[in-house]
């Protein structure tokens, strides 16, 4: 994996007042005892509160820490409401978190999305964490600020060695996401450190999700598929609840897939933010998992094996991965829309994983580079979001400096 430099800072986990009730609005930092994200920036704002059985965040999306700029986008006040299951229970299967949008919220209000980038600068799609386009605390800004891995550091700096770790955030399927270190038992004989049983194939600079394969593993600190377990390694605390997910140094990072039933909030994004390209849609609704009988068909017209088209499809192995056409259609070898049409899938403009469309450059020259930027540069110009919510800048391409 290319490093990744974390600088670590000291701030204060203060928690909400804790209340005698089975809301968990303690585990929630007071973000209004921080210094914020800096003078340019709003103050950041949390609210949490429980209605019957859902948990009701409200934030206005910035940080309680310094904002350091990794992308040409700016940190925008976003005022967003999530709200997930006070009482969650497992699903009778997993289900796929989405491959875009929010998976979950943190402690501090910000969500927390899947570990995969959108589909631009093209093919896409790859772990963010290995390109190091994250900040000291695993967030960047696209249409929002927010998280694709989470550092413990950054939410409960409190932390003391040999500790199981305090709740970081909450799932859109309503369980706690905690930090890495966890008891082996009840009784906390000792404290061992989480990690994930998915294996790295091949380095994720693009469609990361086929660059890892969930594996079991034997021992107390390997988790499942999802990238939680069962058990109290907590103790059971927190109105009681057993089974849990951690954070890992290692792919999902996060979360793997929902082991819960996730909440409608799922995949949302923040409204459009304005950038130098002006204004942007969303991105379309996600896609979701074709029948067996549709993926027969689509082999057919394609001229090849249903198991290769499942396999490409990510629906065999037992894997619950998000769906990603575009990737699967790079596997097979064939167009976006070749794969659509033998689907029977509605035509999408400019859906993800496509490359731009080119812009013609000043002068009627041959149309200019598209990059990520890795770091703001102010040599670039056209920076904006496209409609899949991820920068992509044009520049001549004989001044490339962060491509």
């Amino acid at each position: 994996m290319k490093p990744v430099w974390i600088l670590l800072f000291a701030v204060a986990a203060v928690p909400l007042a804790a209340q005698e009730s089975p809301c968990p609005t303690d585990v929630f930092l007071d973000v209004g005892r921080f210094p914020g994200a800096g003078d340019d920036y709003p103050k950041p704002r949390i609210e949490v509160e429980c209605e019957e059985d859902t948990l009701v965040v409200r934030s206005n999306g910035i940080p309680h820490y310094e904002f350091i700029q990794i992308t040409p986008n700016p940190l925008l006040e976003t005022n967003r409401e999530y709200r997930f299951p006070l009482r969650p229970e497992l699903a009778e299967e997993p289900t796929p978190i989405p491959l875009l949008g929010t998976v979950g919220v943190a402690i501090n209000g910000i969500p927390f999305f899947g570990p995969n980038e959108g589909g631009v600068p093209y093919p896409g799609f790859g772990d963010p964490v290995y390109n190091s386009i994250m900040d000291a605390c695993m967030g960047h800004t696209a249409r929002e600020y927010h998280y694709h891995a989470l550092v413990q550091a950054c939410l409960a700096a409190n932390f003391k060695p040999g500790e199981p770790s305090p709740i970081l955030a909450y799932a859109a399927d309503g369980f706690p996401v905690y930090g890495p270190y966890g008891c082996v038992d009840e009784d906390c004989t000792s404290v061992v450190k989480a990690k994930s049983s998915w294996k790295k194939l091949r380095d994720p600079e693009i469609d990361a999700w086929d660059a890892f394969r969930y594996e079991p593993q034997q021992g107390p600190e390997y988790l499942d598929r999802c990238n939680g377990h069962g058990g109290h390694d907590h103790g059971g605390h927190h109105h009681g609840e057993a089974y849990h997910y951690h954070v890992t140094e290692s792919w999902p990072y996060i979360l793997g897939c929902f082991s819960g039933t996730p909440s409608p909030d799922a995949g949302r994004e923040a409204a459009p933010a304005v950038s130098q390209a002006g204004p942007r849609r969303g991105p379309p609704p996600p896609d979701q998992p074709p029948g067996p009988a549709q993926v027969a068909l689509a082999a057919e017209r394609l001229g090849i094996d249903t198991h290769s088209l499942a396999k490409a499809l990510r629906l065999t192995d037992g894997r619950v991965d998000p769906m990603n056409f575009a990737a699967s259609a790079r596997a097979l070898g064939i167009e976006l829309g070749e794969l659509r049409e033998a689907l029977d899938l509605p035509a999408r403009r400019r859906g993800p994983g496509g490359p731009p469309p080119a812009r013609p450059s000043a002068g009627g020259e041959e149309p200019p580079c598209r990059f990520r930027c890795g770091t703001s540069d102010p040599n670039a110009v056209g920076c904006g979001l496209t409609p899949d919510y991820k920068v992509v800048c044009t520049r001549p391409c004989d001044n490339n400096k962060c491509g």
